[in-house]
């Protein structure tokens, strides 16, 4: 079976790669070029930019699609498409209520990222018709915490119960995944212990540069301590003179290669959608030591407490965070048995677990199998919706997506919370 699987712009290099690299038998995944279309939210003479103003929809629309497609994978975004499709996400509600380029240019301005109620509604209205249209065949979630949020949020946002009990039906969980290595716990001292954060903010870097420094003063020459991402100039000085050891953001194989070499992985993050970053360490036969509560309420589904990882809830106060994952990160340490317990409780969670690939492979051939049995609707669902009211329809062009996402990317230096 050949499987559509875009838009580029939208595709996440660990939840995606993993699914280009390592695909469900008998699928066959391919790209195309697209356009991103957009349905302005107001007429009027001055030009529209998806940056700046509301839409009542966006959807996305491949070009030259080959005949031999039978179904299409899309990331986030409603698809105009003969064909039927299938959409995965971490979080539903940022294309829902406002859109990925709406919420970037604002945080790019400063400005808030939501526009009036109205304009909300209004998209609301237009996009939920779509996500619950008969071409989209399955919804795809990355977590059920994700799952229940998107569909509590309709009902308490007063959507009709019929249209929530359909797409209720027509949603579930499949969790990403990575191939899990064949190492567990490796043995001896000094200990490693890695954080990674390509956002240093919102990834919690201030918080792992006290636990390094603490750490070191601990236990001396029996840890080694690695510091993967940019590095904020405030911070320098103390993993400095923690002896840690600076990385800048690595392609996708050198930094794996790291992984490989560490034993703990610290990711006190303040909210993750989903944590790939803890999914590979996990695969990498890592401890784990991580952010629960506010921020993480998913994390619960993906490692038990004790079995798979240690938590710090982002409840409690900075300096109480501090001390508790030193506590964490240094039981480990400390205590191998434990360390490798863990490590290996990983191991196989994403070897042959609930995180693995051949579990998310299997899910992922049926919901394509009962996709493909809708078969090709020759007058497409590329019509308006409830809310767009047969506005005019402004498009951009793959190029432009990826310019867009880029620049704006690079100018807030941190990640848009859905």
């Amino acid at each position: 079976m050949r499987v559509l699987l875009g838009p580029a712009h939208e595709l996440h290099v660990g939840v995606h790669g993993s699914l280009l690299t390592a695909p469900p038998a008998g699928a066959a995944y391919l790209q195309c070029t697209y356009t991103l279309r957009f349905c302005p939210d107001r007429e009027s003479c001055q030009a529209f930019s998806p940056l700046h103003d509301p839409a009542v929809a966006e959807w996305v629309r491949f070009v030259d699609v080959p005949a031999d497609v039978e179904v299409v994978h899309s990331s986030r975004l409603p698809v105009q498409t003969p064909l039927p499709w299938v959409v995965d996400a971490d979080s539903l509600l940022t294309p829902l209520q406002v859109g990925r380029f709406f919420a970037l240019g604002a945080a790019a301005r400063g400005a808030p990222p939501v526009p009036s109620p109205g304009a909300v509604a209004r998209r609301e209205a237009a996009m939920t018709a779509r996500y619950a249209g008969g071409r989209c065949a399955r919804i795809l979630f990355r977590t059920e915490h994700a799952r229940r949020r998107f569909l509590g949020h309709l009902d308490g946002r007063g959507h009709r119960p019929e249209t929530i009990e359909e797409l209720a039906a027509k949603s579930e969980v499949v969790y990403p995944a990575v191939p899990a290595t064949r190492r567990v716990g490796r043995p001896g001292q000094p200990v490693c212990v890695l954080y990674m954060g390509r956002t240093a903010q919102d990834k919690g870097a201030t918080v792992a540069a006290e636990v390094f420094t603490r750490l070191r003063e601990r236990h001396q020459a029996g840890v080694r301590l690695v510091f993967l991402g940019p590095c904020p100039a405030a911070l320098a000085g103390r993993l400095s003179s923690a002896e840690a050891e600076l990385v800048p953001v690595l392609p996708r194989p050198a930094y794996l290669d790291q992984l490989g070499q560490a034993d703990v992985f610290l990711s006190p993050t303040t909210f993750e959608s989903f944590g790939m970053g803890l999914l590979e360490a996990a695969a990498a036969g890592l401890a784990i030591v991580c952010s629960a509560g506010p921020g993480m309420e998913h994390i619960g589904e993906l490692f038990a407490p004790g079995d798979n990882a240690l938590f710090v809830s982002n409840a409690d106060p900075v300096a109480q965070r501090v001390a508790g994952y030193t506590a964490a990160v240094s039981e480990l340490i400390d205590n191998e048995p434990l360390r490798r317990r863990l490590a290996t409780n990983n191991h196989a969670l994403t070897d042959r677990g609930k995180l693995s690939i051949r579990r998310r492979n299997d899910r992922l051939g049926t919901v394509y199998a009962q996709a493909a049995a809708l078969g090709p609707d020759l007058l497409g669902d590329g019509g308006s919706t409830p809310g767009e009211g047969g506005r005019r329809i402004v498009d951009w062009p793959e190029q432009i997506c990826h310019w867009a996402g880029q620049r704006c990317a690079a100018r807030i230096g941190g990640r848009v919370i859905a």
